[in-house]
């Protein structure tokens, strides 16, 4: 099930990438050509990067694809490479579990006061507090499988699986 949400957050990051792309190549068309740019261009981008930054976070969790420094690690015994793993996840989780919790909070704040972008479209604030809500904690479960795995791997001496 987990594989499925991550293969629609990543098709909609896609989505939202080629979204902002045509945005601000419309817009520069726009300025330039027709002395006049998409209304609310700013806050349209700004509400896009959510998606395209966060939904893939994920994923790429569950793929270890995330920028690791190998130059003083690769030094180390495995076994203690199989615990700097362990706590690099649990500092992970702290993170994500503030970020999350903020992120709840302010949307709460937002849905409850009604928040919207004072431009031309009054764009209301909620939706990128949701998305960014949804990323985080499915990135968040995914830090707590990938705690399970490597914690098991530590303890037996196994190596941890490359992907998840």
């Amino acid at each position: 099930m987990t594989r499925l949400i991550e293969r629609w957050l990543n098709t909609a990051a896609a989505v939202a990438i080629l979204l902002l792309c045509l945005l601000i190549v419309a817009n520069v068309f726009g300025r330039q050509f027709l002395h006049r740019g998409i209304p609310d261009v700013i806050i349209l981008v700004r509400e896009l990067m959510v998606p395209a930054i966060l939904f893939p976070l994920a994923s790429a969790t569950s793929s270890r694809a995330h920028v690791a420094i190998d130059v003083i690690a690769q030094h180390f015994p495995a076994a203690l490479n199989r615990w700097i793993a362990v706590l690099a996840i649990l500092f992970g989780l702290l993170v994500a579990t503030v970020l999350l919790w903020a992120g709840w909070e302010e949307l709460v704040r937002t849905w409850k006061s009604g928040a919207h972008y004072s431009g031309d479209f009054q764009l209301p604030k909620w939706p990128s507090r949701l998305m960014f809500v949804l990323a985080i904690g499915l990135f968040e479960l995914r830090l707590l499988q990938l705690l399970w795995v490597d914690l098991k791997a530590a303890v037996t001496g196994v190596p941890a699986p490359s992907q998840i």
